[in-house]
């Protein structure tokens, strides 16, 4: 049960304190997060551009220095971001294949060779149709 601040010693009032602050920033780099992924939503890449360097400019002016890092190494790939509203296009497929992969060589505690590795890839990955039509 929370005692009111009146009944509690310096330590526990100082404590509070620290988590009320912690959760307040961490609550703030959420919504930056938050806003961040609405640039998926513009129709341009030059809205996306626009976009983005507002966002920066706000994550950069808070006093949240993860959030900084962050937004700065975005910064560093704001050209493939924006190319993303551009082309309509991801790695997604590529990622979703290289789970698989990585999937089937947890599951198969490595193989003896890659040669069985390549055909697990291909008994799994490559929807085969393994019923005779004949």
């Amino acid at each position: 049960m929370l005692k009111s601040s009146e009944n509690m010693t310096d330590k526990q009032k100082k404590r509070f304190m620290e988590i009320n602050h912690s959760n307040l920033r961490t609550a703030r780099a959420w919504k930056m997060r938050e806003n961040f992924i609405d640039i998926f939503q513009r129709q341009t890449p030059e809205e996306a551009s626009v976009f983005f360097d507002a966002w920066y400019e706000n994550v950069v002016k808070s006093n949240i220095v993860t959030m900084k890092k962050v937004a700065k190494t975005l910064k560093n790939h704001k050209q493939g971001i924006v190319n993303i509203i551009k082309y309509k296009i991801t790695n997604a497929r590529a990622e979703g294949f290289n789970g698989s992969i990585q999937k089937l060589m947890t599951i198969g505690h490595g193989y003896r060779n890659f040669n069985n590795l390549r055909i697990a890839i291909l008994f799994f990955n490559g929807k085969l149709d393994l019923v005779s039509h004949s």
